[in-house]
């Protein structure tokens, strides 16, 4: 198989997440063994942090996990909080971008669907394999960049001045537009 090169995103880079108010901005998860999201450790021996280039990116991978919903309710915005990371050195994130992902048997319909079995054997493979701080991925809602991130690389993101801000109505309600859904305040 061919060497996959790293990408790199550079120092001072932000990076938007949308958390549990409960969770620190820098959070690996998920809390116990068993696996929740789409790169997590398939046996629990390591954690993960999720992060987008973008704040609406992150909005979408956060609030619009059935995209035939058409409503985005206030008591699921209200159980979240928006962080800002900055990256304190140069990221090198192993792609799942482009067509590399077919080196590892997987289709854009594996990275992009709901059932995580084979994502969470890919992420085994990539942090038992390479020295990866994580894994660059491609949003399933905005074709924008997320990260990934492996805890082994905790030292490579701070917490910015914005740090568990609530997310008002009208920022909730423009994002859910964003992405052709409608904000209902509950």
């Amino acid at each position: 198989m061919a060497v996959t090169l790293m990408r790199r995103i550079g120092e001072g880079v932000h990076l938007h997440r949308y958390h549990r108010a409960i969770h620190s901005p820098i959070f690996f998860g998920p809390t116990g063994v068993k696996p929740a999201n789409r790169f997590d450790s398939p046996d629990g021996s390591y954690k993960t942090l999720y992060a987008a280039r973008s704040i609406e990116t992150a909005f979408g991978e956060t609030f619009v996990r059935v995209p035939a919903n058409p409503y985005i309710l206030s008591t699921t915005i209200d159980a979240r909080v928006r962080s800002v990371l900055v990256t304190t050195r140069t990221l090198r994130l192993y792609p799942l971008v482009d067509a590399g992902v077919s080196a590892h048997g997987l289709s854009f319909t594996d990275l992009h669907g709901d059932a995580y079995a084979r994502t969470w054997e890919i992420s085994g493979h990539i942090h038992a394999t390479t020295s990866a701080d994580g894994i660059l991925y491609t949003s399933r809602f905005d074709n924008q960049r997320c990260i990934a991130l492996f805890e082994r690389a905790s030292d490579a993101v701070a917490v910015s001045a914005v740090s568990a801000v609530p997310v008002s109505p009208s920022d909730a309600e423009r994002l859910a537009a964003h992405f052709g859904k409608t904000y209902v305040a509950a």
